[in-house]
């Protein structure tokens, strides 16, 4: 959320609270009920997405590292066993597949290194019956494994979906916001001027309250300014 937009959401907030430090004043017109839950309704939107927008993946990421190399070192325990009895039986292909430590996988790309330690695991699953006669690989081993590829393959998507999700809600704000906008220009304000002489407390709030007030604390165009006290007379 800009600056702009902050400002904006700050209006529509204290807005808001005016209307609700009055709400004795106006709670019998069901239009000007109406219009204050729409705002209430465009200020929680506001926040939904600006929660969404300054969301990080930092998180995400971390658990998918962590994921990762929990699978390749139990890739690694299977693999190693694998490649050990591919050996004895000259079987190079099947050696030459599962043939890497955890830091080889972990050197390598997401996408192979998730191939590889799939291979390995299927490898292992086919000769289950041998490595475990041979007392090398437990099938609680494999299970391991396919567990922790499982883990890391749900995770692998999940940084970019999450940076598609902020960028979503950033590109939604504007729209969130002029609904806002619109609520208080053609409604509340609407609305308000039957107050200006009949609750002229109300009414001096509630234009204040409508003041957007930028970085620099000066007032936007989203409201009546504040009266400024005019220049002293000279006196001759």
């Amino acid at each position: 959320m800009n600056i702009k937009q902050q400002s904006h959401t700050k209006m529509f907030v204290a807005v808001l609270g005016v209307l609700d430090n009055f709400k004795t004043v106006w709670q019998v017109i069901v239009a000007f009920a109406s219009a204050h839950d729409a705002l209430a309704a465009a200020i929680t939107a506001i926040r939904a997405e600006e929660l969404k927008q300054s969301g990080t993946t930092t998180g995400i990421t971390e658990n998918k590292r962590l994921a990762r190399q929990a699978m390749c070192n139990a890739a690694a325990v299977v693999g190693g066993a694998v490649a050990a009895w591919a050996e004895t039986q000259g079987k190079n292909d099947i050696f030459d597949a599962v043939d890497f430590s955890a830091p080889d996988l972990l050197h390598q790309t997401e996408a192979d290194c998730l191939t590889n330690c799939t291979a390995i695991y299927n490898a292992g699953n086919a000769n289950i019956a041998a490595l475990t006669a041979a007392g090398t690989l437990a099938a609680a081993d494999l299970t391991d494994l396919n567990t922790k590829i499982g883990a890391f393959n749900t995770l692998l998507t999940l940084p970019r979906q999450a940076k598609a999700g902020t960028k979503a809600a950033t590109d939604l704000l504007p729209d969130k916001i002029d609904a806002g906008d619109r609520i208080c220009e053609r409604q509340l304000d609407r609305l308000m001027e039957r107050y200006q002489t009949s609750n002229a407390d109300f009414y001096g709030a509630y234009q204040v309250a409508r003041i957007i007030v930028d970085a620099g604390g000066g007032s936007g165009n989203g409201g009546t300014p504040p009266p400024t006290t005019p220049p002293a007379t000279p006196h001759p």
